[in-house]
């Protein structure tokens, strides 16, 4: 009885059932050489064939989601009105009133996403109560996958264009700040050479120094051939000594002191300001040939959804649910049988 309410069902009431085909491939718009990250699937190095698999796969989880579900049926009674129960075949469609989970359940039973692992396409089989609802249904899964993938291939190169912008747009602003407080410096000191001023001035020191030790000299031979110390050419060569000193002695001290022109804390400010100018110079070509490779690494990376095999409408019902179906039942059977069987055998033997 139950194999022949199930043939019957099977074969007589159940309604047809169509099923439309399609298959296409992700493909980059660059091949690589040896690997590739995958746009979809984060940064894990593969060929183009394992690439576009890793792809596919997130596609397939992709399709079969609520979010796809909802875009293509936003209405939730629009479900329930195409795949609606039809007399004599009460068991198969969407009853109304059904839930939501319960709906992404029966969309989810009318597609069927295959990533192949071997060519790295995507076969993609939708069913419907008549060939129209298959086409379609296929047609507008098509429509989501070429939207999913550019929509992930554009966030991502946005968002790495955008960073690249960004580090482009810092470095310019530091560089700005640095260029600023350099003229700030020269515009306090003029075109002031800190570096040059600081030689010429140990230079000029390091002249009287030189004269300096002349005139000690000259003051010591003097003092030997004078028996007076304070003879006029000996106190005459003494002042000039001593002037000198003094004179040394205000250079070294114009030189390092705050009051005086601070030539050592000049120079280190000149060479600091300088080198932050050189250095902000440095990051913005730097941040300019990164952002000038993300735009290229982008371009290269884009993929795009390679139709294979365009969805045809269906001219015939698909068969293979209903012996599936029967086949069901026969196992169910045989398993009753032989369960029963055992159960049986084993309270005998009790």
């Amino acid at each position: 009885m139950f194999l022949a309410s199930s043939a019957l069902y099977c074969f007589a009431i159940g309604r047809d059932r169509y099923t439309a085909v399609s298959e296409f491939v992700i493909q980059q718009a660059i091949p690589l050489n040896t690997s590739s990250s995958s746009v979809l699937g984060g940064a894990a190095a593969a060929p183009q064939v394992l690439t576009s698999l890793v792809d596919g796969q997130y596609l397939q989880v992709y399709l079969g989601s609520a979010d796809v579900k909802n875009r293509l049926y936003p209405e939730t009674s629009s479900l329930e009105t195409l795949y609606r129960p039809s007399f004599p075949d009460l068991f198969s469609g969407l009853p109304a009133g059904s839930s939501q989970p319960a709906q992404v359940d029966f969309y989810r039973r009318q597609l069927n996403v295959a990533p192949q692992p071997l060519s790295g396409s995507v076969i993609v089989k939708t069913s419907g109560f008549t060939p129209t609802q298959a086409l379609e249904l296929n047609q507008s899964l098509l429509l989501q996958s070429r939207r999913f993938v550019n929509e992930v291939n554009q966030s991502i190169s946005s968002d790495q264009n955008l960073f690249a912008q960004k580090e482009v747009k810092l470095a310019e602003d530091k560089l700005r700040a640095a260029t600023k407080k350099l003229e700030s410096f020269q515009d306090q000191y003029g075109q002031l050479n800190p570096e040059t001023e600081q030689e010429a001035t140990s230079s000029f020191i390091s002249q009287l120094e030189s004269r300096l030790v002349d005139l000690k000299v000259e003051e010591a031979t003097l003092r030997r051939q004078y028996r007076d110390p304070d003879a006029p050419e000996v106190a005459f060569i003494a002042d000039q000594v001593s002037e000198l000193e003094r004179q040394i002695s205000e250079e070294r001290q114009k030189a390092v002191s705050e009051t005086g022109r601070d030539l050592n804390r000049l120079a280190s400010e000149a060479t600091s300001l300088r080198s932050d100018v050189e250095f902000a110079s440095n990051s913005l070509l730097a941040a300019r040939l990164a952002a000038d490779n993300s735009r290229r690494e982008s371009q290269r990376q884009l993929k795009f959804v390679v139709m294979l095999n365009q969805p045809q409408l269906p001219v015939a019902p698909d068969q293979n649910w209903r012996w599936q179906a029967f086949l069901g039942s026969v196992g169910i059977i045989v398993v009753a049988w032989g369960v029963g069987g055992f159960v049986a055998a084993a309270m005998k033997r009790d």
